[in-house]
C-alpha cells in the first residue's frame, strides 16, 4: 500500500468510514530530465506490418528472410502496441527525421517508380 504520499487523501464515505483517495496523476508526474532509458533488447528489422484496431495499433517488426526450422520458414519478430495518438506521433517524427537526412544526402533513398 502507498503511504505518506502527497497524492493520498482521506475522505469520509457516506457510511462515515474513512476512504483513501489517491490522485494517480501526482504519482506519475516527472520531469523530462528524470527519464532514464532501460532497453532490454536490440533487434534489427527489415520488414514491418502495421495493423490498426478501433482501440489501438500494433506494428510487427520482422527479421526476414528468417530461418528454416522443421521444414518451415520462421521469421523472428517483435510486436509493439501503441495508442492511435502515439502512432500518429511516431509517423510524424519518422517522416520529419527521414526527410531531414534525405535532404542532406546522408542516407540511401527508396527508388521512385
Amino acid at each position: 500500500m502507498v503511504k505518506n504520499m502527497k497524492s493520498e487523501q482521506r475522505v469520509p464515505s457516506e457510511k462515515g468510514e474513512s476512504v483513501v483517495s489517491i490522485d494517480l496523476r501526482k504519482i506519475y508526474e516527472f520531469e523530462g530530465r528524470d527519464v532514464t532509458l532501460d532497453i532490454d533488447e536490440t533487434r534489427y528489422s527489415n520488414l514491418a506490418y502495421i495493423q490498426v484496431t478501433p482501440r489501438d495499433l500494433y506494428i510487427d517488426f520482422l527479421e526476414m528472410p528468417g530461418v528454416k526450422r522443421e521444414g518451415r520458414m520462421v521469421a523472428k519478430g517483435v510486436r509493439v502496441y501503441m495508442s492511435h495518438v502515439a502512432g500518429q506521433r511516431l509517423s510524424q517524427a519518422l517522416g520529419r527525421t527521414l526527410s531531414e537526412v534525405i535532404d542532406k544526402g546522408k542516407i540511401e533513398q527508396l527508388k521512385k517508380k
